[in-house]
């Protein structure tokens, strides 16, 4: 047993050894000073007209997507399987935080602010609208 972990060793060690001589990485420094005297300078105000969100829409004033036209579906599913850190509530629209308050509530109050935000959706997408509880900030977003 000792000889075959010595082994082990010897062939750890050798693969990481025969390695270590080649360098695939070389920094050309005359590119990068090129790169940079070609590079043209832009303010902040061009970089907003250029970045684009997650959502694939350019960023405007407000800086937030609209989550009115939320699939009510996708949002009673989300809750179903990852309710209890509060997913569906990012996916309709919601503070930052709420992840860290159902998680730390160990899924809304033991459970039952999952559970009725479960009914509530599957109310929702049901009659096909959701639109009342998207972009609330509130724990409770049936109140």
């Amino acid at each position: 047993m000792k000889k075959l972990l010595f082994f082990a060793v010897a062939i750890f060690a050798l693969s990481f050894s025969s390695f270590a001589e080649v360098d695939p990485y070389v920094v050309d420094d005359n590119a990068i000073d090129q790169t940079f005297a070609q590079a043209a300078e832009i303010t902040v105000n061009d970089m907003n007209t250029a970045i684009i969100n997650d959502f694939g829409m350019p960023l405007t004033d407000n800086s937030t997507a609209s989550f009115k036209n939320a699939n009510p579906w996708v949002a009673f599913a989300l809750c179903w399987v990852l309710g209890g850190f509060g997913i569906h509530r990012h996916y309709m629209g919601t503070s930052k935080w709420m992840w860290a308050i159902y998680t730390f509530t160990c899924g809304g109050i033991f459970g039952i602010v999952t559970l009725v935000d479960c009914v509530v959706l599957l109310v929702g997408a049901i009659q096909n609208d959701i639109h009342e509880y998207t972009n609330n900030s509130s724990f409770f977003m049936w109140l």
